[in-house]
């Protein structure tokens, strides 16, 4: 009877260091995975990518002094017009009657546009009063919403527009009430 409880006592440390040699292999591969990935991550992540380096915009005292370091001409505002104040009402949506009064600049591609504008000004006040009366208070509530509205000026007064077009639409002033 000794010799069957040797056996087991045998057959049991032979199970039982089977089973921790092939753990202890498995940890030791799963440890190595995770280092090589933890150095390849910070390799990537150190490394970046070259191309995109950081240049430094020229101040606008820089700008005034030398204007040829002004890296994008685009950026530069151009002539404008100004025209006179809207007030509207708005589609009633429930809330009771509500008043839109806006200001609209616009930013022209030349000198030369603004002439354009000021012959076709009576088709723009009239493209730009329907437009604003179509909308109700929740369409122009929200940031998204006015500059929906611009967008919708911008393509509207450039399709009345023959010889040159607007670049931007400033929104001056804008009450709801």
């Amino acid at each position: 009877m000794a010799k069957a409880e040797e056996k087991k006592s045998e057959d049991g440390q032979e199970e039982v260091a089977k089973s921790k040699f092939p753990m202890w292999v498995i940890l030791l591969i799963v440890a190595q995975v995770f280092i090589g990935g933890g150095v390849i991550a910070v390799f990537l992540f150190l490394s970046g990518d070259k191309s995109e380096e950081i240049v430094e915009e020229p101040t606008v005292a820089e700008q005034r002094v030398e204007p040829t370091q002004t890296r994008d001409p685009a950026s530069h505002i151009g002539p404008q017009f100004d025209l006179d104040p809207f007030i509207v009402n708005l589609i009633d949506d429930g809330r009771g009657p509500r008043y839109l009064k806006v200001e609209v600049k616009f930013e022209l591609e030349s000198p030369e546009v603004k002439t354009e504008i000021e012959s076709r000004l009576a088709q723009i006040r009239d493209e730009m009063l329907m437009l604003f009366s179509s909308k109700r208070f929740t369409d122009i509530e929200t940031v998204d919403g006015k500059r929906l509205l611009k967008n919708e000026i911008f393509t509207r007064v450039n399709k009345i527009l023959v010889t040159g077009r607007i670049k931007r639409v400033f929104l001056t002033d804008f009450v709801i009430q």
